[in-house]
């Protein structure tokens, strides 16, 4: 990024655990509706899957740019919970703490074959693990429920009646509960799902930008677009362009 990014705000919603890296200039991340954090030049921000993250990008002062680096990593525990759902995480870690992980991101970036790339990634893992807390598994299992049907079929189209239907509660009590839950109205939750996989797709498939909007569930290609450029400041032509140089 560059000094034209400064401020720019993105909000994702990621099917994997994000750790990212402000390897220049820094972010401010919050999750849900919760408060911003900062990372600070070359600190970290860890992000749940499934969970609204808005990013503020700051360029470094003196460089004017920015830059990043990250790993998505999907792992489940007995082929049924997501990791970030048995552990919470530090949103932030800036401290001394990141010396740790900047040393594994570097081990990790530079391993030259994948099975190099797994033994690190495990170290990651337990890196972060040290600095996060048990999770209390108690959930509304209705809501979770409409979640896992939300995201089967992020591909079609997708309404709230359904979706009350299958959480077991009125339209206005799922909406409610489900914005609690996880910080975003039911369609704004699954619009940012898509688009966060449209924006993956985009850097790495060659596909058509109509192509991937249809197989995100957003038929109408201008309306894609719209939504697109509002989310990420910028056309998908541009992104995909601006990732791939």
């Amino acid at each position: 990024c560059t000094e034209a990014n400064e401020g720019v705000k993105h909000i994702k919603i990621l099917p994997y655990l994000s750790v990212v890296q402000a390897t220049e200039g820094s972010y401010d991340i919050s999750l849900g509706n919760g408060t911003a954090k900062q990372t600070g030049e070359g600190g970290f921000f860890i992000a749940p899957s499934h969970i609204k993250q808005t990013i503020v990008h700051h360029v470094n002062p003196e460089s004017k740019k920015m830059s990043a680096r990250w790993i998505f990593i999907d792992v489940q525990v007995n082929d049924s919970f997501p990791l970030d759902k048995l552990y919470r995480f530090p949103t932030v870690i800036n401290d001394n703490f990141k010396n740790e992980l900047n040393e594994l991101f570097n081990d990790f970036f530079q391993a030259k074959d994948v099975f190099r790339k797994y033994s690190v990634c495990y170290k990651i893992l337990e890196t972060i693990l040290k600095r996060s807390e048990q999770e209390n598994l108690i959930s509304d299992s209705g809501i979770t429920s409409a979640l896992g049907y939300m995201i089967q079929n992020y591909s079609k189209q997708i309404r709230i009646n359904k979706l009350a239907q299958i959480a077991r509660t009125s339209e206005s009590n799922f909406y409610a509960a489900f914005k609690k839950q996880f910080g975003a109205s039911p369609i704004s939750y699954i619009n940012h799902y898509r688009l966060s996989l449209a924006a993956e797709k985009l850097i790495q498939s060659d596909a058509s930008i109509n192509e991937i909007a249809c197989s995100v569930g957003i038929n109408d290609s201008l309306y894609f677009s719209k939504l697109f450029k509002q989310e990420y400041n910028t056309s998908p032509k541009e992104y995909r362009l601006m990732y791939k140089k």
